[in-house]
């Protein structure tokens, strides 16, 4: 069965040395979704955030904390 995906971004969110900008003059950023359990008091179903750099990941991986920025929010319509 699909499922549409409705979502905010808050783009000044977005922090500076998160986005990639490509040799073409377009910027991009990268995120990753968490799906919860049960729907929050929001009436949302997934989170939004940053996708962690290659760097963040190894650091994450040898123990060190790595904040997530959070983005966003939404709604999966059934």
């Amino acid at each position: 069965m699909s499922k549409l995906r409705t979502l905010q971004i808050c783009l000044t969110d977005i922090p500076e040395d998160k986005i990639i900008k490509h040799e073409n003059g377009k910027q991009y950023a990268m995120f990753k979704t968490y799906d919860y359990d049960t729907t929050n008091d929001r009436d949302e179903d997934f989170s939004i955030s940053m996708l962690l750099t290659e760097e963040e990941q190894k650091k994450k991986q040898q123990g060190e904390t790595i904040k997530q920025t959070f983005v966003g929010s939404g709604k999966i319509w059934k």
